[in-house]
């Protein structure tokens, strides 16, 4: 039932389920379940799927215009825009042509696109959810690159040839 109502509604994909490597694969998972989510809530809506027994309450988490469903919504949201840049890093970092360098470059495109969520008015995280992620990132952060046994990730970035004008001729005061 839900393929024929997602490919009506133009969604080519389905849900996808969760690997033996769970990080990435958990935020796939979810941008599934949110491009699912209005097939879902058809099937809901108009009967054609229940929920049985002790499930049946996931029924409020789909249906559309219930509370519940609109802060699922919002939630699954929040989680994939924090979840979404680790996930890409990861999925980038499994590539053959990764080096050391990119370690540590893509922790920083990471945090950088995490910081561009919380400046966003409209993402909806308060303070102290700010703060809760900023302290996970940043844990994991020092954790990988800067408690670990070598800099290996800072000295193969300083090291790229690529980066050479980035560190040696960058001047803060020109605009």
């Amino acid at each position: 039932a839900l393929g024929r109502v997602r490919l009506q509604k133009g969604i080519t994909r389905g849900i996808e389920g969760i690997g033996k490597t769970r990080f990435a694969t958990i935020c796939a998972a979810a941008i599934s379940v949110q491009r699912c989510l209005p097939a879902l809530r058809e099937l809901v809506d108009t009967g054609s799927i229940k929920f049985p027994g002790k499930k049946a309450d996931l029924a409020s988490i789909i249906k559309s215009g219930s509370h519940r469903g609109l802060n699922f919504k919002l939630g699954l949201a929040r989680f994939i825009d924090v979840q979404g840049p680790i996930a890409k890093a990861i999925v980038c970092l499994e590539s053959t042509q990764t080096n050391p360098a990119d370690v540590y470059k893509y922790w920083l495109a990471i945090c950088r696109c995490i910081k561009q969520i919380f400046e966003d008015s409209s993402s909806g995280f308060n303070v102290e959810e700010m703060g809760q992620i900023y302290a996970i990132i940043n844990s994991r952060f020092r954790e990988q690159l800067e408690d670990g046994p070598a800099d290996c990730y800072l000295a193969a970035l300083c090291l790229d040839p690529r980066m050479f004008h980035s560190f040696f001729t960058f001047d803060p005061y020109l605009t």
